[in-house]
């Protein structure tokens, strides 16, 4: 199944807010729960080939279908996992799954709790766990006794719960019609007034529980108590007498505090007014959050930037917000959306959606009272894709992490990654900084300068490769010298033989910087405005044949290919690029183009079609416009995003954007000047997916990165895959279109950054370049492998 328009307008939409574009307002919070914004729906076709095996993979454990939210019960040591698709919550004995035991990573039992279980909370005193169900009205609450359902009794685990109707909705309706996903509110508990506090989803009214007159050993439950305050989610401060009011899903700064004394199950006598201390976040705030108690500190996770902040109640409380504006601020992974606090080892768990990670903050030198390890950049825990609100046992030291796409919760060893141990921690690549949404890159090995293109602030990052690579890592910690482009830059290509630097926007422009006058070593011109040429809508890649000096650039949204001659558009001359530019019409969506010199054959992948054309660039270039026509067209799988040719065995590789493969085949006798071997139906692909679990859901969003980059010296072909947060590596020599089952996949060890989207590779240092999309780095990688 194809992703339709809409679903990749709105995994670009999403990934053009994370990354601090305003172009587009889709709502962002809890984006984990609804999985349809940053990683479009797609059908998964199956993969004859072996995929290749994670070097931090932990146990899995099966759930059912699409797991949102884990929530674990200490007093018996059991997980509970909702799988939202399947109206079920799965039990898991943690004596026999946890970190350090997992001979039983099984569910013993399942719950049956009411229409898509999406938000869980635990009432350990009444022994109860509530669950939103997200489907019918989107306004019920399941109540559940898990007195009789747990890792040591399971006799009770097949009764029907009784359920409480809201006023409101426990779901912002998100997703489409028939689809249940959405942006579900997140509740919390006040164990010392037996106070269950349910937001409404839609920025209504929160509404307050007395869980000591309604549990799962009630017979029945009192209606809801209606207050003034409003919001989607609540985190409870118990030392201050406070809740936290967010609005996330309006993407607001505001934060309201409400009384808990004055405001609970017991007492209402403040619950009739709005509460009256509020304060402005420096930061978008999300939930669930976590607090110290002892230190007097709530740690609230931030939908961007990417940091955690460190709020002192002490001051920021119910009775005053003098202190709220003072939060420290510690920089985790992408879209942090989740935390919990684990007071025997002093830990912070931050979940980070877009850098499928969890950030490890030392909570001992990281709080409201000391701040001295707040600005160092913790350790990370590799997680799924799609993680979802996660679960903790700090009697096990055990993460249970659930990754919605492939429908399994992991299960991490917090014991040798926390805030006192981190040998078990995942080892990620070091990094070097950027501007805001990193994307395109090249390099130029005449003067070792890397270039990368930062679409969310129109400017591209001067990186001096030979100070910053795999054997120079003392030379990245630095921040870098800009050139100013045009609007959204995303894809940048370099001809190497007039050192010019032709940057794409999606203003339809192309920006030429003169690599002579900017570069590692010199900088003169970088600060000054860049000349540019107009080109078609949406310039989605571009090809340069160096030896014609003509510069190829796919017009995505025009369906055309522009063709710019860089003898007077270029970085030393910029006199001609005032003109308008001749064109060739392409199938529908044309974003990948490679040019292969040797037989002049310009490789142009279409996304609207599925297709890769052959082009002769003989008689298609800046001096002669003849016969742009396709020489033959190759039918490739799904979204064909990016193409590379191995010269030495002419071996063409097509990455498949939401199949998560490569398509190969022999170049040899498909190209232009030979054609007779091109394949008429699709040729054989490799599977390059990690996670392939998910083939009877029919929402997988699994998806690759936008480019691959082939180091022509040693055969290797690398891919960057946003879907696992990887970097894989063939072997081109094994890679071949007769021997594919020599084909495996590896993973580029050590880990790069979050959402990794476009690559460079430099054969004189051996580094690979990966741009971190969401973390506004770039991971120095090996060219070892």
């Amino acid at each position: 199944m194809k992703p339709t328009n809409r679903k990749c307008q709105q995994m670009d939409a999403a990934r053009s807010l994370a990354s601090g574009r305003s172009s587009f307002q889709l709502p962002r919070a809890r984006l984990a729960l609804a999985a349809l914004a940053l990683f479009a729906a797609a059908g998964f076709a199956a993969m004859s080939m072996k995929p290749p095996k994670l070097p931090w993979v932990a146990p899995l454990i099966p759930t059912g279908s699409w797991p949102v939210h884990i929530v674990v019960d200490q007093a018996t040591n059991t997980a509970y996992i909702a799988n939202q698709l399947d109206n079920t919550i799965s039990v898991v004995d943690g004596s026999h799954c946890s970190g350090r035991h997992t001979s039983q990573c099984t569910p013993i039992a399942t719950i049956s709790p009411g229409p898509n279980p999406t938000d869980l909370i635990l009432d350990a005193a009444h022994r109860t766990l509530f669950a939103t169900l997200a489907g019918g009205n989107s306004d019920s609450i399941a109540v559940i006794d898990i007195g009789s359902c747990n890792a040591t009794n399971t006799s009770g685990c097949t009764q029907t719960p009784k359920q409480v109707v809201f006023p409101g909705s426990t779901l912002w309706q998100g997703g489409a019609a028939s689809v249940p996903f959405g942006f579900p509110a997140i509740l919390d508990l006040d164990e010392t007034t037996h106070t269950l506090y349910v937001p409404d989803a839609n920025e209504g009214p929160i509404y307050i529980l007395d869980t000591s007159t309604c549990n799962g050993s009630t017979q029945t439950c009192s209606s809801p108590i209606l207050t003034a305050a409003q919001g989607d989610g609540v985190v409870v401060e118990r030392a201050h007498h406070s809740v936290f009011i967010l609005q996330a899903i309006n993407f607001s700064d505001q934060v309201q505090i409400l009384d808990s004394i004055t405001c609970n199950s017991t007492n209402q006598s403040g619950c009739g007014t709005p509460p009256s201390q509020n304060f402005t976040a420096s930061f978008f705030p999300n939930v669930p959050a976590t607090v110290d108690e002892a230190t007097h500190t709530l740690y609230m996770p931030a939908l961007f930037p990417n940091v955690l902040a460190v709020i002192d109640t002490s001051v920021c409380n119910a009775s005053t917000t003098v202190g709220c504006g003072n939060a420290a601020q510690v920089q985790v992974g992408a879209l942090g959306f989740a935390a919990v606090f684990d007071s025997q080892t002093r830990t912070v768990y931050v979940e980070n959606f877009l850098s499928t990670s969890m950030s490890v903050v030392n909570g001992a030198t990281c709080n409201a009272m000391n701040h001295s390890g707040c600005n160092q950049k913790p350790p990370v825990l590799a997680t799924g894709i799609d993680p979802a609100p996660f679960g903790y046992n700090p009697a096990t030291q055990t993460l249970y992490v659930s990754s919605q796409d492939t429908n399994f919760a992991w299960v991490l060893d917090g014991s040798k990654c926390n805030a006192t141990r981190t040998d078990g921690c995942t080892k990620n690549a070091p990094t070097t900084p950027t501007g805001n949404g990193p994307s395109g890159l090249d390099i130029n090995p005449n003067t070792q300068t890397l270039y990368v293109a930062n679409q969310s602030d129109n400017t591209v990052s001067v990186i001096d490769a030979s100070a910053c690579n795999q054997h120079q890592l003392a030379g990245c910690n630095q921040t870098w010298q800009t050139a100013p482009v045009g609007s959204s830059p995303f894809r940048l290509s370099i001809n190497k033989t007039t050192n010019s630097i032709y940057v794409a926007g999606f203003n339809g422009t192309v920006s030429i910087i003169n690599g002579a006058t900017c570069n590692a070593a010199l900088n003169s011109s970088c600060n000054q405005p860049q000349p540019f040429t107009a080109v078609g809508a949406r310039p989605n890649d571009m090809a340069i044949d160096e030896t014609t000096n003509t510069i190829y650039v796919a017009n995505r949204s025009s369906d055309t290919v522009s063709i710019i001659d860089g003898t007077h558009c270029q970085g030393s001359d910029a006199s001609g690029c005032g003109q308008l530019w001749p064109i060739f019409n392409t199938d529908q969506e044309p974003q990948s183009l490679f040019f292969d010199p040797r037989n002049h054959t310009l490789y142009v992948g279409s996304d609207g079609e599925d297709v890769v054309s052959i082009i002769d660039t003989t008689h298609c270039n800046n001096q002669d416009t003849t016969d742009c026509s396709a020489k033959a067209i190759v039918p490739v799988r799904d979204s064909p995003v990016s193409i590379g040719v191995l010269f030495d065995t002419n071996t063409v590789f097509v990455v498949n954007r939401f199949t998560m493969k490569v398509t190969i085949f022999d170049g040899s006798t498909c190209n232009a000047t030979d054609v007779a071997g091109c394949p008429t139906n699709p040729p054989p692909a490799v599977s390059i997916a990690v996670f392939q679990d998910a083939l009877s859901n029919p929402f997988e969003n699994i998806i690759t990165g936008r480019q691959v980059v082939i180091d022509q010296r040693k055969h290797t072909v690398f891919i960057p895959t946003l879907g696992d947060t990887d970097l894989v590596v063939l072997d081109g020599d094994s890679c071949q279109p007769d021997h594919l089952t020599d084909c495996k996949p590896k993973i580029a060890n050590p880990r790069t950054g979050g959402t990794p989207n476009f690559a460079a590779v430099d054969p004189s240092s051996q580094t690979v370049y990966v741009a971190n999309l969401e973390e506004l780095t770039i991971s120095i990688a090996q060219d070892a492998y």
